[in-house]
């Protein structure tokens, strides 16, 4: 998982979106990785990725995080 975890500072804006999409089913079925989740999503530089981008991932780390 951790390494999987690795995704999420992809260089790739549309990497790191659809892999937050992604995480949305971890948080549902696997509680036990909430804490290793948030942790790592709270890490994410978005202002490393283009203005059109950044608000974008955002908005997407924000939703991931309600959900925990």
């Amino acid at each position: 998982m951790l390494g999987m975890l690795a995704l999420l500072h992809d260089e790739k804006p549309t990497v790191v979106r659809q892999y937050l999409t992604a995480l949305h089913e971890v948080i549902l079925y696997r509680p036990e990785l909430h804490e290793v989740i948030k942790s790592e999503v709270e890490k994410i530089d978005v202002s490393k990725y283009k203005d059109s981008m950044s608000p974008l991932i955002k908005k997407d780390i924000d939703e991931l995080l309600d959900m925990i």
